[in-house]
């Protein structure tokens, strides 16, 4: 038994391993093709409801352009699954905001209402099911919902949010219930947080800074004064004794009030980090520049430099609560990957956001091609 992996994407690999070994992957391949191709089709619904038809295809496109989608696709990571299930969730409880602010009205039984609160609930469970962190971003959207719902008074709404929220309560719970049981410790979703925070300190230049020839989690229990090896004491890239969790993370609240602004300064890089790799090579511990740590850089500052063209269009037509949205969803998803170790899988830990990203790049394309 594990506490640092979330249930869900080993529960959707299930039904593969029913398969011969040799078509293990192509089923894997396929099922998750089938997830990109349900992606593109949010991204043009969100796409057309917020910026019209032209946008959402050419966002599409800027989406299935990304190569990082195909290096997605062929591995077993919960990198596909995620992005799917964060979109399905924002377009869920997007459209609810976007009645509460009587930008979109479709008249709907009360039944049907309470179908969509309780879809946007199971989106909401399944998504933090997938990444303990993404728990945090399901709970945050949810609470900034009830707080415009609140401040404006909207009684459909104010249900709406504690609907949906007390869904997605109901269906962690059993898995929260299982980590008491099994660890004896309350864990929501997953542990691996001490851990992963001392893995990201270490990739900086610093006090307990990553030695070459040095794994980074070695590098990382050094620094949290475990001690023992990375193949030792971990598997799965996680702690394999639920008491060093209790160590780690101890040791993580100390290294927090001890040092606030070394803390501050890797958040930072951590951040640039997370889009533009490429540009935090001297700051690293371990010097290590990679083309595709170019490649990275390079296409998604295009893809920024476009969508802040989209977004500084959006202000000119007095039209920036459509950019907003989207940007806050771009920023509810990253920020939580900020504190920890953003350099490992790169893709796997941006590409929530490129979808969103996607849709203002193609409005800032617009832009330039003067299409309205």
């Amino acid at each position: 038994a594990v506490f640092h992996r979330a249930p869900m994407y080993p529960l959707l690999l299930v039904p593969v391993t029913f398969f011969p070994e040799f078509l293990q992957r192509p089923v894997l391949v396929l099922i998750q093709s089938l997830m990109v191709g349900c992606i593109g089709g949010l991204i043009f619904k969100i796409g057309k409801h917020l910026f019209g038809g032209r946008t959402a295809v050419i966002a599409v496109f800027i989406f299935i352009l990304n190569p990082w989608v195909y290096f997605n696709v062929k591995n077993p990571m919960t990198t596909i699954t995620q992005g799917l299930l964060y979109t399905l969730f924002v377009a869920l409880a997007g459209r609810e905001f976007l009645i509460m602010l009587g930008r979109h009205d479709t008249p709907v039984s009360t039944a049907r209402l309470w179908l969509r609160r309780l879809a946007i609930g199971a989106a909401g469970a399944a998504l933090a099911l997938t990444h303990g962190a993404t728990l945090a971003v399901a709970m945050v959207l949810l609470l900034i919902f009830f707080i415009f719902a609140v401040i404006r008074r909207n009684g459909r709404a104010i249900k709406t949010s504690i609907a949906a929220a007390i869904t997605m309560v109901i269906l962690i719970a059993p898995w929260t219930y299982r980590n008491w049981v099994v660890f004896g410790r309350f864990i929501p979703i997953a542990g691996g947080g001490g851990l992963a925070y001392f893995n990201g300190n270490v990739h900086w230049k610093g006090v307990m800074s990553q030695h070459r020839g040095e794994s980074y989690i070695d590098a990382g229990l050094r620094a949290a004064g475990i001690e023992g090896t990375e193949a030792a004491v971990t598997h799965w890239k996680g702690l394999k004794d639920i008491t060093l969790e209790d160590k780690i993370n101890a040791k993580m609240r100390e290294d927090l009030r001890q040092h606030p602004g070394a803390f501050l300064k890797n958040l930072l890089l951590n951040a640039v980090e997370y889009y533009f790799p490429a540009l935090t090579y001297h700051f690293l511990a371990v010097k290590h520049l990679s083309a595709e740590n170019f490649a990275i850089t390079i296409f998604n500052a295009v893809l920024w430099v476009l969508a802040l063209m989209g977004i500084w269009h959006c202000k000119k037509d007095k039209r920036l609560l459509p950019a907003g949205l989207v940007l806050t969803a771009i920023f509810l998803y990253a920020i939580w990957f900020f504190p920890f170790a953003t350099f490992i899988g790169h893709s796997l830990y941006t590409f929530g956001t490129m979808l969103f990203l996607s849709i203002l790049a193609a409005k800032g394309l617009m832009t330039v091609g003067n299409i309205r």
